[in-house]
């Protein structure tokens, strides 16, 4: 019996992407979401996509920017921690004490970990699940990180989701990376249960890879994870949303960098 859910990740505070992408699941009748973190932090409407991840996603992890905005900043650039404190403040600003007390719980209760129909979830590494980042050059110049995330996984963890990098793709234990548009199915990749991979999503509302357009991903799974007939796809998806909208809802706001909208138009 076949499976099919939706994962997404880095929203980044970015509403226009979030509906974008929920519109679009929705229309393939998809109800199972998960969000691999960092929906907060960035853009100009946390409140708002916190409220949305909430409401539709069946689980949601602590992402490096969720964490900073809940207990503190560390080893951000200054135009994160800006946008972190800010982040803080408007939550703290709401008028609603019943939506300003949920929004903290929210937070204060995102897991670092999921498994979900036999798959690892993390926001950011197997090893280092909220700050570690999984780079695609990390196969050339640093390939025993990504060895060392591979042996983290577990006998029955096969196959690892992450984002965090904003730059969807698969990682082998090879170590190789392919990005969707390389795999040997274009924006496809099968899922084994004799093949490990790291698999990232890439970014909702701050896509890293010169693509401008948001980014997750929806996975198909037919028959059980370790019997003879399973397998499961994973379509990487790439869609237009209101780019210009996110970035001037961010130059209105005197706290967030105008960076943080221009990077929006030029995808990076």
């Amino acid at each position: 019996m076949a499976s099919q859910f939706a994962v997404i990740s880095d929203i980044h505070g970015n509403l226009e992407a979030l509906q974008a992408v929920l519109g679009d699941i929705q229309k393939r009748n998809i109800t199972e979401i998960y969000c691999l973190g960092d929906v907060i932090g960035y853009g100009a409407s946390p409140k708002e996509c916190l409220d949305l991840v909430a409401e539709v996603c069946k689980g949601c992890l602590c992402g490096n920017h969720d964490q900073a905005v809940f207990f503190e900043p560390c080893s951000f650039n200054i135009s994160a921690e800006r946008a972190a404190y800010w982040t803080r403040r408007t939550f703290e600003e709401e008028t609603n004490k019943a939506k300003r007390d949920r929004r903290w719980e929210i937070l204060g209760g995102l897991p670092l970990q999921l498994e979900v129909h036999g798959l690892l979830m993390v926001h950011a590494s197997p090893r280092r699940p909220v700050n570690e980042y999984l780079f695609a050059e990390d196969v050339y110049t640093n390939p025993t990180k990504i060895l060392a995330n591979f042996e983290r996984l577990l006998p029955h963890q096969m196959t690892c989701l992450v984002g965090h990098t904003h730059v969807p793709g698969v990682f082998l234990d090879d170590p190789y990376f392919e990005p969707p548009g390389e795999l040997p199915e274009a924006h496809h990749y099968t899922i084994t249960d004799d093949e490990k991979a790291i698999i990232n999503v890439g970014s909702v509302g701050q896509p890293r890879d010169r693509d401008v357009r948001a980014s997750y991903v929806v996975i198909t799974q037919n028959g059980e994870l370790g019997s003879s007939d399973y397998e499961a796809d994973v379509e990487f998806i790439r869609l237009e949303y209101d780019v210009e909208k996110a970035m001037k809802k961010i130059f209105a706001v005197p706290d967030l960098d105008d960076f943080l909208g221009t990077r929006l138009m030029e995808g990076r």
